[in-house]
């Protein structure tokens, strides 16, 4: 009988040989956009394996977000509609002191957001403000292919 405690720990050893952390320039080369200059607070994680797929969470000046976004390779335009994104756990156990999307309890009118699959890539894009005063946002990105 297999030890499950033993089996889990193989298995997600086995995983971690197949996969290898990327830099912040690998992110930056495979999401085929860079992350702004103006931005701070700036936290990246990604993996590469047989997928790859990318996180990334920083503040930018609110008058940056649309130059900033022409530089995405999306066509679509941020909206309103509820996400469950905006919700989402860290998909890496790295990123869990930054990314805390789940822990924010957004409201709707927080927050905008896109999806999109451009040449062979999932875009996911959160663009959070949590007053309608604020002057500084926060970006959540996820770029993954499968």
């Amino acid at each position: 009988m297999i030890n499950q405690p033993n089996h889990d720990a193989t298995v997600e050893a086995a995983l971690r040989d197949l996969s290898s952390p990327l830099s912040r320039a690998e992110i930056e080369q495979f999401m085929g956009f860079a992350i702004p200059a103006e931005a701070t607070n700036v936290h990246t994680q990604g993996e590469a394996a047989l997928d790859t797929m990318v996180i990334a969470r920083f503040d930018l000046p609110a008058s940056d977000l649309d130059a900033w976004l022409t530089t995405v390779p999306i066509t679509e335009s941020l909206h309103t509609k509820e996400t469950l994104f905006a919700t989402q756990h860290a998909p890496y156990p790295e990123a869990e002191a930054w990314w805390q999307l789940d822990s924010l309890n957004l409201q709707r009118e927080q927050y905008r957001y896109v999806y999109q699959f451009v040449n062979g890539k999932s875009y996911k894009i959160l663009v959070v403000q949590l007053q309608p005063s604020d002057q500084l946002l926060t970006i959540y990105l996820q770029v993954f292919n499968t």
